[in-house]
């Protein structure tokens, strides 16, 4: 991939202001990156629901397509809608206009749509709330960002080995539970020849097991190459149904491809930053994902 030089900002999922995005912090340091920025109109709108908003948001984000001299989109945040927004996309302008979407959380509704009817590439695990979520700057995904944007393939380890093995694959994902939101839709991937990315944040561990099941039911599950489980933030435990760490111990005893745990990627401060719908060698021994292909 050609090194990005111009990013437009886009809203997906909820908008937020200016102040409340930390727009007086992002836009130096997307400038420090060597990159000229173009914010979308409805990025900084606010909060509160409209008539036309999800058609604004999506008119936006095909504004940003269809500009030549933008190379990637940014999603200012996550937390909802960006499932709602799809329908009001152009995916044929998308994919005569390829560029990468870089998001996490909530944005994965859009990164794996994009995917599923264009096979277009996405960065997960980079918007504008978590590099300053702490009040400084981040430095384990400012680090992974300037690689990305220079066009350096990624190369990372952590975690804890479930089942041991080495597999080929694309990586997919990330956040549970939108993709369980696109279960069933035209938005959904392909996940058959996938190394399946999975995290989620504030869900009751019952709902997790749901949701793992359906994804264990999909029809391309058994081609499914690897897994990497990444840390469930503020996923709370159920009494009756088991915890968390049950919960995804139950799942993995019925899968038999590589999986690891605990990755370092999540819903929390220091986490990485990785390219999506690439393929990468998934090291499960090593707990390593090396990227193979160019975003």
């Amino acid at each position: 991939m050609k090194q990005i030089k111009t990013v437009g900002i886009i809203s997906p999922s909820i908008m937020l202001s200016e102040r409340s995005l930390n727009a007086d912090k992002w836009q130096p340091y997307l400038e420090s990156c060597g990159l000229d920025v173009v914010w979308s109109e409805s990025a900084t709108k606010g909060t509160c629901r409209y008539d036309g908003m999800l058609q604004e948001k999506a008119k936006d984000i095909m504004t940003m397509y269809a500009n030549p001299k933008i190379d990637a989109l940014i999603c200012a945040h996550g937390g909802a809608g960006a499932l709602q927004v799809l329908e009001y996309l152009d995916f044929d302008v998308i994919a005569k206009n390829p560029k990468p979407i870089f998001g996490f959380s909530d944005n994965t509704s859009l990164q794996l749509a994009v995917y599923a009817k264009t096979k277009q590439p996405s960065v997960t695990g980079f918007f504008m709330e978590y590099l300053f979520k702490s009040g400084q700057l981040d430095t384990v995904m400012d680090a992974d960002f300037r690689h990305i944007i220079n066009g350096k393939k990624m190369s990372c380890q952590s975690g804890d080995t479930v089942n041991g093995g080495v597999a080929e694959g694309v990586l997919l994902g990330e956040c549970l539970s939108p993709i369980s939101d696109l279960n069933g839709t035209s938005y959904y991937p392909d996940i058959s020849d996938a190394i399946l990315l999975i995290e989620d944040v504030e869900e009751p561990s019952y709902k997790l097991g749901l949701m793992l099941t359906q994804l264990r039911y999909n029809p391309n599950f058994h081609k499914v190459k690897g897994i990497v489980f990444g840390k469930f933030a503020d996923c709370s435990d159920h009494k009756t149904q088991g915890t968390v760490e049950e919960i995804i111990a139950d799942f993995c005893s019925k899968v038999s491809v590589p999986i690891v745990k605990n990755f370092d990627f999540g819903h929390f401060v220091n986490h990485r930053v990785l390219p999506m719908g690439v393929r990468y060698r998934f090291n499960a021994d090593k707990c390593s994902l090396e990227q193979l292909e160019e975003l």
